[in-house]
């Protein structure tokens, strides 16, 4: 998998490349070792650059694995008209994206990362239900963060069992399946 920084971010070419060399790396090791034994120098040493440059463009490796969730869930929503779609059009979307970003999937699997996957699919539920979730009958602010909260574990645990099978069952069937089970309590 391979990652392009310079169409997301107004950052120059020689950024941009050790960016995506870093993040490539990272994403590299976590297909055969838990990010938690994955230190920067084995970072550096499968992207082929320093430690200072790889503390010039990331605080932490944490750091670089934020701005791989970010990119997927940014390139996920340039492609989709979230406004008009429905719940499970958007659920369907999502599946049939993970299954062409299959090697994406890895850091569902990882127990230090799982946690970071969850908050990150949170916001992406914040941001793109807002609107709905503010609108709906059902709607209580006093328990707008556990309805975030539930929905994100829930599409995360969804997902993860999802992988566990191998992607066996087809996108519209999961996203059916999500759309019943989350159905009601935040869109």
């Amino acid at each position: 998998m391979r990652f392009d920084f310079t169409q997301k971010q107004k950052i120059n070419a020689g950024r941009a490349r050790s960016m995506n060399l870093i993040t490539t790396a990272l994403f590299e090791l976590l297909e055969k070792t838990p990010f938690a034994q994955i230190s920067v120098s084995d970072v550096c040493k499968q992207a082929g650059v320093t430690r200072k440059t790889f503390y010039r463009n990331f605080d932490s490796k944490t750091a670089v694995v934020e701005m791989l969730v970010d990119q997927v869930f940014c390139d996920f929503m340039q492609k989709y008209d979230f406004k008009t779609s429905g719940a499970r059009k958007i659920y369907k979307y999502w599946f049939e994206y993970i299954l062409c970003t299959r090697e994406f999937a890895l850091i569902f699997f990882d127990p230090d990362l799982y946690p970071f996957i969850t908050e990150k699919i949170r916001e992406f539920v914040e941001i793109e239900v807002e609107e709905t979730l503010h609108n709906a009958t059902t709607y209580d602010p006093m328990l707008a963060d556990y309805y975030l909260n539930f929905a994100a574990a829930g599409i995360a645990s969804i997902m993860r069992e999802w992988m566990k099978n191998d992607f066996q069952t087809p996108a519209d069937t999961m996203a059916a399946m999500t759309a019943r089970l989350l159905g009601g309590i935040v869109i």
